[in-house]
C-alpha cells in the first residue's frame, strides 16, 4: 500500500491525474488510507487531500489551466479550514519557481448560499491561531524588479483587502485591477500590481487561487441545496476534465516516439565538386541530415525527456533564442583548440573535436553534468556549426549519440510559425565573463 500511495503522490505532483503505475489508486482510496487505517475515526489522523483547477494568469495577462492541490481540509463549526499549494509564477526557471502554500478559511454562512461565504483567514505564513505555520510565501522576496516591494508589503496592504471578501464579490474578477476600491484603501494609494509584487502573476494569482479554492469549498455538503453551487460544481468538474484531457495529451506527446537523429531519406553534398549528392548515414552530425528541423521542431517541444540547449553565446542569446532553451556555450565553455595549450583559456577541452584533450582532470565530469549521458539532447546554435563540433566532440568522448540531435541553428527559425515561441530582443547587450573555478587543470603539452 504504501508504494501505492508513494506511486499516487509522483503522478499528482506531475499533473498526472490518470496513473497506471499506481494501479488505478484513487484519491478516494488515499483518503480512506490516510483517516482510517489507525482506527480512530475520519480526521484524527489526516486531513482530506483534493487536486483541483486552477486558472493561472501571468504577466502579458495569458491564461494556463494549472492543478492546485489541496493538502488540508479540515470542516470547523462554521467555518472550513484549507491549506492550497499552486504555482503562482512561471516566468522564472525552474530552479527557482517554488511553490505557494496558503491557509485559508472560508466560512459556512447561515443562508447555506456558497455566494455568502466570506474569507475568514488568508495567509503566507501562520494559521488563525498564530500557533502554527500554514503557509508559505513562495516567490521572490523582495522581487527583482521592485526591491522595494517585498512579501511584507503584500502581507501588510494587499492580503487584508482580502478579509471578509464573499465569493460574489470575486466570483466575476479577473485580475486585482478589477477591484475599482483597491487604491483607495490606507496605504495603498500609490500601489499598482506592479509594485505590489514585480510582476503581476503573484497579486493576480491570489485571487485567482481564492476563486479556484471558493470552487472546492462548493463541492463540501453543506452547500448541497444551495442552486449557485450545483452550477459551480458542474464548472469544477467540467475544468477538471479539460485539465484532465491535457495531461493526458501531453503523456501522450511526452511517449510519443522520437525519430532516430539522422534522417537516412535525405541526401547531401558531401563536397562541393561532387557530381552526385551522399545518403544520409548514422553518424552524420550535421544539419542537414537531421530528422527533426524548422520544419517539425514544433511537435517536439515542451518534453520532460528532453534537454533543449543552444551552444552560442551569451550576447547571442541574449538577443534571439527559442523559450526553454538553456545556454551552454561552446566556444566560451566547452572547446578552444589552443586550451590545452594556453592556460588563460578556460575551455574544457583543446586539440580538435574529433580528438578533444581535456584541459582539466575534471573535464568529463563537468560535460556530463551539463550534457548527462542516457538523456536526450537537442542541440542548437547559429547554423549548426557549433552543433556538428558538439557531437563530434560528444562522440569522441563516449556519448551515445543515437539520442542527440542537431535541429540547426536560429537562423532557420525566422518563420511566422516561431514567431509565438522566440524571444527577440535586439537591445539586451551582454559582456561575458567565461571562467571555471577549483578545477584541477592538466599541465599543458610541451
Amino acid at each position: 500500500m504504501f508504494k501505492k500511495i508513494t506511486a499516487l503522490f509522483l503522478c499528482l505532483l506531475l499533473l498526472m491525474p490518470l496513473c497506471a503505475s499506481a494501479d488505478d489508486l484513487s484519491l478516494g482510496d488515499v483518503n480512506n488510507f490516510l483517516n482510517t487505517t489507525a482506527k480512530v475515526g475520519p480526521g484524527s489522523k489526516a486531513n482530506q487531500i483534493a487536486v483541483i483547477p486552477f486558472s493561472h494568469i501571468d504577466g502579458p495577462k495569458d491564461e494556463d489551466l494549472f492543478y492546485a492541490f489541496v493538502p488540508f481540509k479540515y470542516v470547523a463549526r462554521n467555518y472550513i479550514k484549507y491549506q492550497v499549494t499552486f504555482i503562482s509564477c512561471t516566468c522564472r526557471s525552474a530552479d527557482v519557481n517554488v511553490w505557494s502554500t496558503a491557509y485559508v478559511e472560508l466560512t459556512l454562512p447561515s443562508s447555506g448560499k456558497i455566494g455568502d461565504s466570506a474569507i475568514r483567514t488568508l495567509s503566507f505564513d501562520a494559521d488563525s491561531t498564530g500557533h502554527y505555520l500554514g503557509g508559505f510565501w513562495g516567490d521572490s522576496n523582495p522581487p527583482p524588479t521592485a526591491p522595494n516591494a517585498n512579501y511584507d508589503l503584500v502581507k501588510a496592504e494587499m492580503i487584508p483587502y482580502y478579509i471578509g471578501k464573499t465569493y460574489d464579490q470575486l466570483k466575476d474578477k479577473s485580475t486585482i485591477d478589477d477591484f475599482a476600491d483597491y487604491a483607495e484603501g490606507e496605504g495603498r494609494a500609490e500601489m499598482t500590481v506592479d509594485a505590489v509584487t514585480g510582476a503581476t502573476v503573484s497579486s493576480n494569482n491570489i485571487l485567482r487561487i481564492v476563486q479556484a479554492l471558493y470552487a472546492y469549498h462548493a463541492t463540501d455538503e453543506f452547500f448541497d441545496g444551495d442552486a449557485e453551487s450545483a452550477e459551480l460544481r458542474k464548472v469544477f468538474e467540467a475544468k477538471k476534465e479539460v485539465a484532465a484531457s491535457a495531461a493526458t495529451a501531453a503523456a501522450a506527446q511526452e511517449e510519443a516516439e522520437l525519430p532516430p537523429p539522422v534522417d537516412t531519406t535525405k541526401t547531401y553534398q558531401a563536397n562541393k565538386d561532387d557530381p552526385t549528392e551522399t545518403v544520409c548515414e548514422p553518424g552524420n552530425f550535421g544539419p542537414t541530415c537531421s530528422a527533426i528541423n524548422s520544419e517539425n521542431l514544433k511537435q517536439y517541444l515542451g518534453r520532460t525527456d528532453v534537454m533543449y540547449i543552444d551552444l552560442r553565446d551569451y550576447t547571442d542569446y541574449a538577443k534571439k533564442h527559442i523559450r526553454n532553451f538553456e545556454c551552454i556555450p561552446y566556444f566560451g565553455l566547452i572547446f578552444n583548440a589552443e586550451a590545452a595549450n594556453d592556460p588563460a583559456l578556460p575551455q574544457l577541452y583543446g586539440g580538435s573535436p574529433d580528438n578533444p584533450v581535456p584541459v582539466y582532470a575534471e573535464s568529463d565530469e563537468i560535460l556530463e553534468a551539463l550534457f548527462p549521458k542516457g538523456k536526450t539532447i537537442f542541440l542548437m546554435c547559429q547554423s549548426g556549426g557549433r552543433v556538428n563540433n558538439m557531437m563530434k566532440l560528444l562522440n569522441a568522448r563516449g556519448w551515445d549519440m543515437s539520442k542527440i540531435y542537431n535541429i540547426g541553428g536560429m537562423a532557420h527559425y525566422a518563420g511566422a510559425e516561431y514567431r509565438s515561441i522566440v524571444t527577440d530582443t535586439p537591445e539586451i547587450a551582454i559582456t561575458a565573463t567565461y571562467s571555471f573555478d577549483g578545477l584541477t587543470r592538466i599541465a599543458p603539452a610541451p
